[in-house]
């Protein structure tokens, strides 16, 4: 069975302890790809190391990543006040 292909909008703390957690516990979800604003931030330089598309273009940048066409689910993990 294939995992369900997921992309996270957020690459601060909320967003990476949402991608490590599913990598390590789901058995159904896939996160294929991180979404931030920050070139810098940690979030997207650990989904990097880990194969995972990265973009610090925010949503516009999401849409034409490659893998944009087999993500099922967004979860957006990105601050109140973004």
């Amino acid at each position: 069975m294939s995992k369900t292909q997921i992309a996270i909008i957020g690459s601060g703390n909320i967003g990476t302890d949402l991608m490590i957690k599913m990598k390590r516990l789901s058995q159904s979800l896939e996160c294929a790809a991180m979404i931030g604003i920050d070139p810098g931030s940690d979030g997207l330089a650990r989904a990097n190391r880990v194969g995972k598309a990265t973009s610090h273009h925010g949503v516009d940048g999401l849409v034409v990543l490659p893998e944009f066409e087999e993500i099922a689910i967004v979860f957006d993990a990105t601050s109140a006040r973004a």
